[in-house]
């Protein structure tokens, strides 16, 4: 009887312990969907670093080609080479639902993105909204806002 009972209590445990966790744990709200406005999805681009707004309660990924990725790589300065792309994607954020305490992307809030062309022009282009449309220049923001961008380096990891 003693094993019995005991055959039917382990049965129980892994018929409990087996059973699927019907949760999509995928975050689609944060991914970045085709526009005709913004070509290429950059989340599908080598990650470069990352950072982290609190009080705006945003963070952001640089993201770049395998041409922008391999110079960051080796140097540390922001002379990046002739058709070398950045994009910086930056998002809102929202509490992680399996991890107490840590905050995750929650939606897009802007995508922009720095070309290399010959000779060292640059050309910067920021896209908002939920359709990710190419929004309006301010030569003096967006002069800071490339600034900004070129002056972060690639995060090292063991």
């Amino acid at each position: 009887m003693k094993n019995c009972s005991f055959y039917l209590i382990f049965g129980f445990i892994l018929l409990v312990s087996c059973q699927q966790n019907s949760k999509n744990v995928l975050n689609e709200e944060a991914s970045i969907q085709r526009s005709d406005e913004l070509k290429e999805n950059p989340l599908l681009m080598h990650p470069i670093t990352s950072t982290i707004q609190p009080k705006e309660k945003t963070m952001s990924t640089l993201y770049g080609n395998d041409i922008a990725f391999n110079y960051a790589k080796t140097s540390f300065n922001s002379n990046y080479p002739q058709n070398a792309v950045l994009y910086e994607v930056t998002w809102k954020q929202k509490p992680d639902e399996l991890w107490f305490g840590a905050n995750i992307p929650k939606e897009v809030v802007s995508v922009e993105k720095i070309t290399f062309l010959d000779k060292g022009i640059n050309v910067y282009e920021i896209f908002q909204g939920k359709a990710l449309k190419k929004a309006k220049m301010n030569d003096k923001t967006d002069d800071q806002r490339k600034n900004l961008i070129l002056s972060q380096k690639m995060a090292v990891s063991p």
